[in-house]
């Protein structure tokens, strides 16, 4: 009897580990946002581009030029604006106000997600992201904030699409604090 209990737990944990494959493969029901940002990370880390940034904090700011840019961490919040996880099939209003533009809002059901909406507009030839913007927001009883996103991106000089232009922009709140305004803008060059 000693010997069953531990038998039945594992082949529990066995069998509630197994994904469904089907469920794997299924088509992406979003825009594919991940996906193009993950080829841009993985392009412009390769290529190490100019890029001229502005952080702002509050009404501190600092600029610079620099080659130097961590993509994976410098693109990580336009990631996160991923929207196309099995969990979230249900959770958006898909609305096409014209047929370059995917536009995606959370439904008043789903407050608890971080992402609040999600616009991609593609170019007319190579249906490729020319812009994509997302509202993100985080409320809890340790902070609160808001994040802006926007990546714009067109052919480059070589006729590669790419990444051009990026904007971060939002606060940060934490309860008997001043609300703490940030701003990242991204050019390259």
């Amino acid at each position: 009897m000693r010997f069953v209990y531990p038998v039945l737990i594992f082949a529990t944990l066995l069998i509630s580990s197994c994904t469904d494959p089907a469920q794997q493969n299924q088509p992406n029901m979003y825009y594919d946002v991940l996906g193009y940002v993950n080829g841009q990370i993985a392009d412009l880390s390769a290529k190490k581009p100019a890029i001229s940034k502005t952080v702002a904090i509050n009404e501190k700011r600092n600029q610079q030029t620099t080659h130097d840019i961590n993509w994976s961490r410098e693109l990580e919040l336009f990631t996160q604006a991923d929207i196309n996880k099995s969990a979230l099939r249900s959770s958006y209003q898909i609305a096409r106000p014209d047929s370059l533009t995917y536009q995606y809002t959370l439904k008043n059901s789903e407050e608890r997600l971080t992402v609040r909406s999600l616009r991609v507009k593609v170019d007319s030839i190579t249906r490729k992201p020319r812009q994509i913007e997302a509202v993100l927001q985080t409320n809890n009883p340790l902070y609160s904030s808001e994040r802006h996103l926007l990546l714009e991106s067109g052919p480059n000089a070589n006729r590669q699409w790419g990444v051009k232009h990026y904007t971060v922009s939002g606060f940060q709140k934490l309860p008997y604090f001043d609300k703490n305004e940030f701003l990242v803008d991204g050019r390259l060059q």
